[in-house]
């Protein structure tokens, strides 16, 4: 994902932290924009991805530059941290 997709998506996302989300983590790399998010547990991330991501990503996917091919994601089996609070 680029910085425009990243902002685009973000702009209609709105400003508000979704239930749930406990780190939320992005930043340019070699390939484009890297985007880390880690949620209190699935049913949080699968309830923000029904009620606000995909329609942000609708909306953000008619620009220009919007590419929704380079959009990946990995269930991570350990989060360490003394600042999460869990």
């Amino acid at each position: 994902m680029s910085e425009a997709e990243y902002k685009l998506v973000e702009q209609h996302l709105g400003p508000d932290r979704p239930p749930g989300l406990l780190a939320h983590v992005a930043g340019p790399t070699e390939d484009g924009w890297r985007i880390i998010n880690v949620w209190q547990d699935e049913a949080a991330f699968r309830r923000f991805q029904a009620e606000r991501l995909m329609r942000a990503a609708g909306l953000a996917a008619q620009s220009e530059d919007f590419d929704a091919g380079k959009s990946a994601g990995f269930r991570a089996m350990t989060v360490d941290g003394a600042e999460l609070p869990f």
